[in-house]
């Protein structure tokens, strides 16, 4: 996190990233681990990425690309990236499933094109699915329309930190009654595929699946997360203790399924 933040002041101040570190308990991790992993999402204003509906990099968005990747060169060689894509609720549901995922996509490729090597780097796009901000003006939908950078020692971690603890960031609002009311509202795929992106391989542009994929459901619950506000725009995050739910991931997978829905449930599912 010192490091990005270090390499981010050479952007304006309204570009620069906001770090988020979260923790996930050996225990909801496979037995094999032993131990706690943290998590660090690191979050960069959409507008520093793509124009509206667009997924072709802006120039300043080569910046950030660079910094990412220069700081992926001194990381160790086992850590895993995921760029996440994220969506406002303006367009079509497909349409923004589509933008987010072609956004993450080509992020991604950009990271990999400054020659990160050693690195595991995924991919995933949450279309409009996971508001941060329960409004919709302007300030709103630029919060909502975000691309995240997570990292952990390990893609289950991540995986994780993305199946459950997210929800407990989402629907923010000054109101109780705003975040209730968009908490009402919120709807999840059974599954959201994360995917390692093969550098050497065509762009994984995406077309919208088929309508029966599609269906959404409501979560069984959010969970509860207890959240330490710490200066720096730092947030440390932390849930309680619950059954490991994370599956081992073979060298040779690609994907990741990653399901909010049912938090009963492995959230994990490993496709081959």
């Amino acid at each position: 996190m010192k490091r990005l933040r270090r390499l981010s002041e050479i952007l304006p101040p309204d570009q620069r990233p906001r770090f988020f570190e979260g923790i996930i308990p050996a225990s909801r991790l496979p037995s094999e681990f032993g131990t706690d992993l943290p998590v660090l999402r690191v979050v960069f204003p959409d507008r520093t990425f793509f124009d509206t509906a667009q997924s072709i990099l802006r120039p300043e968005a080569q910046m950030v690309a660079s910094i990412i990747s220069e700081s992926l060169r001194r990381e160790p060689p086992d850590v895993a990236m995921f760029v996440a894509g994220h969506a406002d609720s303006r367009g079509s549901d497909a349409q923004n499933e589509v933008l987010s995922i072609n956004r993450a996509d080509a992020l991604a490729r950009a990271i990999f094109a400054r020659g990160v090597s050693n690195s595991s780097i995924w991919r995933i796009g949450f279309g409009e699915d996971m508001p941060l901000q329960s409004g919709e003006t302007d300030a709103d939908f630029a919060r909502n329309r975000r691309v995240e950078f997570l990292f952990s020692a390990k893609p289950e971690a991540v995986a994780t930190w993305m199946a459950d603890q997210q929800l407990g960031e989402l629907c923010q609002s000054s109101s109780e009654a705003d975040s209730a009311s968009c908490r009402a509202k919120l709807a999840f795929r059974a599954g959201y595929d994360a995917e390692v992106v093969n550098p050497r391989g065509e762009p994984s542009i995406v077309q919208p699946p088929p309508s029966l994929d599609r269906k959404k459901v409501r979560p069984v619950r959010l969970p509860r997360s207890v959240v330490s506000p710490t200066s720096g725009g730092q947030r440390i995050v932390k849930l309680p203790t619950v059954p490991a739910r994370a599956q081992v991931i073979p060298a040779n997978v690609r994907k990741i399924r990653i399901d909010p829905v049912n938090p009963d449930s492995k959230p994990v599912t490993v496709i081959l």
